[in-house]
């Protein structure tokens, strides 16, 4: 795959990481909307549109990642592609045993998927980015 033939590297990163940053301040900013989550059982967890389980962690995950997106936006390509290195990695982990929490509770393969789906879509953005920034390091 040749990205650079499409765009600069130092571009596919900075729009990769304003993408997430949008994303995830957008998810805080939209559960405030009154009927985005439906309550449950449990304390502080609810179902976003009735969908996908949402707790008071996930909030503050999703605030902080966005926070330090735009932080790191702001301070330079290098803070960015760190950024990306480090919510990459913990949302590939969070995917990855989720996955697998899924499978070992005898989830069905279509909604462990779709629920995991956002995670998984977020990891590969950050490979794409990350692998453009490598190849603009290693060609130099």
């Amino acid at each position: 795959m040749n990205i650079e033939r499409y765009a600069r590297p130092q571009t596919v990163v900075k729009y990769i990481a304003l993408y997430l940053t949008v994303l995830f301040i957008g998810i805080v900013t939209i559960e405030r909307f009154p009927g985005v989550l439906v309550d449950t059982a449990v304390p502080h967890e609810w179902l976003m549109f009735g969908l996908f389980k949402i707790s008071l962690i996930d909030d503050i995950t999703h605030g902080l990642s966005g926070l330090f997106g735009l932080l790191a936006i702001l301070s330079g390509y290098r803070w960015t592609v760190k950024y990306l290195m480090v919510i990459g990695g913990y949302y590939a982990l969070d995917a990855l045993f989720t996955v697998g929490n899924g499978f070992a509770i005898g989830q069905d393969f279509i909604s462990n998927m779709l629920l995991n789906g956002p995670h998984i879509g977020i990891t590969v953005l950050v490979l794409i980015a990350l692998y453009s920034s490598v190849r603009r390091i290693e060609l130099k």
